[in-house]
C-alpha cells in the first residue's frame, strides 16, 4: 500500500499542479511582511504569488524557463516558497539548503521518510507545518465541480527551514466550498453559475471522450 502511494505521487501529473489558496493561508502567519520571496515554480500567476503579495511581500516569480538548479535571480531575496515538482523533491530540498536561506516547500508528508532526505534533515534541520486535511489541487477543479470521484489520497504539508517557531506545528485546513466561491464572484458582469454549468461540464465531456479515443 505504501509503495503504491509513493509511486502514485511520483507520477508526472503531480509535477504541474496548482496550489489552492486554503493550502497557503495557514503558512502566512509565519512569513514576515516586507520581505522578498522567490517563488521558483511560478510564471507569475500562482496563488502562492498572489497571497504573498497581498500579505505584503515582494515576489520574484520564475518557472521552467529559468532552471531552479542553475538560475540565480538578479534581485536579492530573503526566502524561497514554492510547491515544487514532487518527482524532484530531493533535488529541490538539496538546492534550497545550499542557498542557505529560509524556505517553505509544499511536499507530500511521505517526504519525511527516505535515507537521502533523512541525512539532509539531520544535517540541516527541518520544520513541518502539518495540514490536517488533503489538498485538492486545482487541476481537479473540473472533476470536483461535476461531482465525479476525484481527489488526492495523500497529505501534503509545508516543509520549512528557519521559518517556524517549532519543529512540528499542526494547522487546520479551511477549505472554501463551491457555493462560497461562486458568491465571491457573484458581482461579475456575467452569470458565473450558468457559465460553469455549461462550459465546465462540456470540457469534462471533451476530456473524457479524448481519453476514450486513446484507449
Amino acid at each position: 500500500m505504501k509503495n503504491a502511494m509513493i509511486n502514485y505521487i511520483k507520477n508526472e501529473k503531480f509535477d504541474d499542479i496548482y496550489t489552492p489558496e486554503y493550502a497557503i493561508t495557514p503558512l502566512l502567519e509565519y512569513i514576515p511582511r516586507n520581505i522578498t520571496v522567490w517563488e521558483c515554480c511560478d510564471f507569475g500567476g500562482s496563488k502562492i504569488t498572489k497571497l504573498l503579495k497581498e500579505h505584503g511581500c515582494e515576489v520574484i516569480s520564475t518557472d521552467k524557463e529559468e532552471n531552479f538548479f542553475e538560475y540565480k535571480p538578479k534581485e536579492n531575496f530573503d526566502m524561497i516558497i514554492t510547491n515544487p515538482p514532487y518527482s524532484l523533491k530531493d533535488e529541490f530540498l538539496k538546492k534550497c539548503y545550499e542557498w542557505n536561506k529560509p524556505f517553505c516547500l509544499l511536499l507530500p508528508i511521505t517526504a519525511l521518510e527516505g535515507k537521502t532526505r533523512g541525512e539532509m534533515y539531520r544535517k540541516n534541520g527541518i520544520e513541518v507545518l502539518v495540514l490536517d486535511g488533503r489538498v485538492q489541487f486545482m487541476e481537479n477543479m473540473i472533476k470536483d465541480y461535476t461531482k465525479k470521484k476525484s481527489g488526492n489520497w495523500f497529505n501534503t504539508s509545508w516543509f520549512c527551514h528557519n521559518v517556524l517557531p517549532e519543529k512540528l506545528i499542526f494547522k487546520e485546513l479551511k477549505k472554501q466550498s463551491k457555493q462560497s466561491w461562486l458568491k465571491k464572484y457573484s458581482k461579475t458582469s456575467f452569470n458565473l453559475q450558468k457559465w460553469l454549468d455549461k462550459n465546465v461540464k462540456l470540457c469534462y465531456t471533451i476530456i473524457t471522450i479524448k481519453k476514450g479515443e486513446k484507449t
